[in-house]
């Protein structure tokens, strides 16, 4: 594949998604990926949760379609994994609630697959997997805790951003704070970097 006159795009309208390659001060474009996710969640149901997470990622990365078939187009999803069972991002703050409870005081597991696609074809993939303890919380700190939110972090499976209050639900993180976050971006920058994509004094 070739790297030449060619730009970055992520398929993903997630904010935090977005600031994650803006402040590694990459240059891209964000795009609409056009994947329905629910309707491959419920086609993938009797697959693993990590298998759910590549599908997705994968799909989010081919389906667009740039002006310029060299551009790179960059996907990734993020799915939580609870003693094997898939949590899908809560559809108000009564669910919230719900699967905030059934989180306390559990381990639970942070898929998050990140892939790059050029014309179509996956030319890179990377997958990390996070280990998370969630304190076991009352109901009043639950309650406390989505109060002081804002309604945006149901747009986030498990209900917690981590680089902002979600920290405060946590006794312990194992794994790349990224990759949290919802994209592995140290291994993503090697790899642009690898292809000069990115310039060492960017």
């Amino acid at each position: 594949y070739s790297f030449i006159n060619m730009n970055i795009h992520l398929a993903s309208n997630s904010e935090t998604r977005g600031k994650l390659l803006k402040k590694a001060k990459i240059r891209f474009s964000q795009i609409d990926h056009g994947v329905d996710e629910d309707e491959v969640k419920t086609s993938l149901q009797n697959q693993s949760p990590t298998k759910i997470a590549v599908k997705l990622s994968e799909l989010k990365a081919t389906q667009p379609n740039p002006q310029n078939k060299e551009d790179l187009v960059i996907g990734s999803d993020q799915v939580l994994d609870l003693e094997g069972k898939l949590f899908n991002k809560a559809r108000d703050l009564t669910e919230a609630k719900s699967q905030l409870i059934e989180l306390s005081g559990k381990k639970h597991h942070l898929i998050t697959s990140t892939v790059v696609a050029q014309n179509k074809n996956i030319i890179w993939r990377h997958l990390d997997k996070s280990t998370l303890v969630m304190r076991s919380l009352t109901t009043k700190e639950i309650d406390n805790y989505l109060n002081e939110v804002d309604e945006s972090i149901l747009n986030l499976v498990g209900v917690y951003a981590i680089e902002q209050e979600g920290i405060k639900l946590f006794e312990q993180i194992d794994g790349d704070f990224f990759s949290i976050q919802g994209l592995s971006v140290t291994p993503l920058i090697n790899f642009l970097r690898q292809h000069s994509l990115i310039l060492n004094n960017e």
